[in-house]
């Protein structure tokens, strides 16, 4: 005999839960990240019509590369693919499309923060310990004005989420699980490896201002390769649990905060 439960023993999800379900859904995560989309398009707009700046994130040309070399063109090719794989994603997820809440947008920015800080806080580390290596970002080395930074913040914490976490690592558990039948915890830890070393030597290819090109270079920039790969795993464990939001959310708000440290304590080493 089957025991079927009456709608009285059948609870509703409590607030909490229901705020983690739809913080996490792939349409709140889309209209979260919008404005740093927003920002980050239309800074690199106002920078290419005012100033003699000429920036762009990396995994934006990455993705809008990629996308060339199937055929694809087009202003805001890397937005708008984007823009459909958010789309295609909530469809097949099958959660009903709901706009968020103001409030649940206010807890995921607050959140956001908090899972910054352990990321800020270990980069404050490896600088204290290693401080007779200068481990300076481009920002500090390039001049770069605090507006420009502001924009490149916003679109790496888009769009290197969207192409390491969300696109890689999807892919390589997507084929460890159904290509390899590989199965349990260990599917996502070695995804999340892999994604963050590539996210991590992305950032030292050449023509990049922290480029290695011979063994020196990559003794200097060893301990910030090694930073950059535990960030990178940090990010993905955020985008497992939290998802796409959050996670683009923590990137673009430690960068901020970096930021900001290099704004009121000029000459202050960044990672």
């Amino acid at each position: 005999m089957v025991d079927v439960p009456i709608m009285e023993d059948i609870k509703p999800p409590g607030k909490y839960q229901g705020y983690l379900e739809q913080s996490s859904s792939p349409l709140t995560c889309f209209f979260f990240a919008l404005p740093l989309f927003l920002v980050y398009h239309g800074g690199l707009w106002w920078m290419n019509s005012f100033t003699d700046l000429r920036w762009a994130n990396a995994a934006d040309i990455a993705i809008a590369e990629g996308l060339n070399r199937l055929g694809m063109a087009g202003p805001l090719l890397s937005f708008l693919f984007v823009v459909m794989t958010f789309l295609v994603i909530h469809a097949l997820s099958g959660k009903p499309w709901v706009r968020p809440g103001a409030l649940t947008l206010f807890l995921m920015i607050f959140e956001s923060f908090v899972f910054a800080l352990p990321v800020f806080m270990l980069s404050r580390l490896v600088l204290h310990v290693l401080d007779s290596v200068r481990l300076s970002a481009a920002v500090a080395d390039g001049g770069i004005s605090w507006q420009a930074n502001l924009i490149l913040s916003c679109g790496a914490g888009v769009y290197e989420e969207f192409l390491f976490r969300l696109v890689l690592m999807g892919l390589i558990i997507l084929f460890l699980a159904r290509a390899l039948w590989f199965k349990g915890r260990w599917v996502y830890v070695f995804a999340a490896l892999v994604q963050a070393l590539v996210f991590s030597a992305s950032h030292h290819l050449p023509g990049s201002p922290e480029a290695i090109m011979g063994f020196a270079d990559f003794h200097a920039y060893l301990p910030v390769f090694v930073f950059r790969t535990v960030a990178g795993l940090y990010f993905a464990f955020v985008y497992l649990e939290r998802g796409f939001g959050i996670a683009a959310g923590s990137h673009a708000a430690y960068d901020l905060l970096v930021m900001g440290l290099d704004l009121f304590l000029p000459g202050a080493e960044v990672l």
